[in-house]
């Protein structure tokens, strides 16, 4: 793994950075310690990420600093100032020139150091001016690239391609909240006690137990939630933050991503939406709707002009639809690993149209 061109984002999403993070796996404090004296480079941003990491985790108290003071006060104190032998084994390993005393006040002097840190940072927060979607973490996922997200919780997340999620600057104090533009599958760490919801332009989802897709992509006609296992609750966000209780294996159909608060008085809630089974290929009983998770590019009844979106964002290029009649093309096919030379060639053989490609760009014609 090259790590000397991660940013913070992507030392966050590592789960041995994690394990460094939190202390408790030795394999992975050794190898991060080394890592970080070979790239002295990365210091500031190391040092970034490791804040946030703890802010993120709800886990920086003045309590949690009292505990690491006496028990450094304890394997390091006055008494051992002689001899370092009735130090423990791996206390005795570390190779350090100094005396017991002066190691408990650098250890004390970095601890303080990072409380003074983080309590700036998150004065700075309370306090700025800024948005919360400026001050909060994100994950980008371009188009045509895939991302897994570990959270502090455990919680996992994989963006699509052109998809962002941005994570709230509170997150897993109270409460945990994040905030999603594209599409993305989630499988969430439950904790009735810090309740997760996904927010996006249109609805929010709450999880109640839950594995769960989302796409909500700004430009497309409708958004979607995909219940896989346990229960969501998703609210509209209309003027009477419509609530509905989706069970597993069922998917909400947000209808044209109109504005929910237009003709509200005319129109009741459940016009807005539909509610329906998830689509499952009849060959493998895979879910079609989360089929690009394990890397295949599946179409169902699908129109060529809604296709030619999807293959935008799955392979990064852009498609141009010359022939107005192919948009009304319609395909059911699964892909898996294929090229888009080749998808285009095998949906020529029940289609009448032809295509160019220059660069990134495809004319279909």
């Amino acid at each position: 793994m090259n790590y000397s061109k991660f940013g913070i984002e992507d030392f966050l999403s590592d789960i041995s950075f994690q394990e460094y993070c939190l202390g408790n796996n030795e394999q992975a404090i050794a190898f991060w310690t080394q890592w970080l004296k070979e790239h002295p480079e990365k210091a500031n941003t190391i040092h970034s990420a490791k804040t946030l990491y703890y802010i993120l985790n709800g886990n920086i108290t003045d309590k949690d600093f009292r505990a690491d003071y006496e028990f450094f006060q304890k394997a390091f104190g006055p008494r051992h100032s002689n001899s370092d032998s009735h130090l423990p084994l791996q206390q005795k390993i570390v190779p350090l020139k100094r005396s017991n005393r002066k190691l408990v006040m650098t250890l004390t002097g970095i601890a303080a150091c990072f409380l003074i840190v983080s309590a700036i940072y998150l004065f700075n927060l309370k306090n700025s001016k800024q948005s919360v979607a400026d001050r909060a973490l994100s994950f980008s996922s371009p188009l045509g690239k895939k991302k897994t997200i570990t959270l502090s919780d455990g919680t996992k997340i994989i963006l699509n391609g052109g998809s962002k999620l941005t994570v709230a600057d509170n997150y897993n104090i109270s409460r945990r909240d994040v905030t999603l533009e594209g599409e993305g599958y989630f499988d969430i760490v439950h904790n009735a006690q810090k309740p997760f919801t996904v927010h996006t332009a249109k609805i929010s989802i709450k999880d109640i137990g839950t594995i769960f897709n989302v796409k909500a992509y700004a430009m497309d006609k409708t958004t979607e939630t995909s219940l896989i296992k346990g229960a969501v609750e998703i609210i509209l966000n209309n003027k009477m933050k419509s609530k509905i209780l989706l069970n597993p294996n069922h998917k909400l159909v947000l209808l044209n991503n109109k504005d929910l608060n237009v003709n509200q008085g005319e129109e009741t809630a459940e016009g807005l939406f539909t509610v329906r089974k998830v689509t499952k290929n009849t060959d493998d009983n895979s879910v079609v709707e989360t089929n690009w998770t394990q890397n295949k590019l599946t179409f169902y009844d699908q129109s060529f002009d809604e296709i030619a979106v999807q293959m935008e964002r799955w392979y990064g290029v852009k498609i141009n639809i010359i022939n107005p009649a192919v948009k009304e093309y319609h395909y059911t096919a699964t892909f898996d690993h294929e090229d888009i030379a080749q998808v285009l060639e095998a949906l020529k053989l029940s289609g009448n149209f032809n295509y160019r490609k220059e660069d990134n760009v495809i004319s279909i014609y």
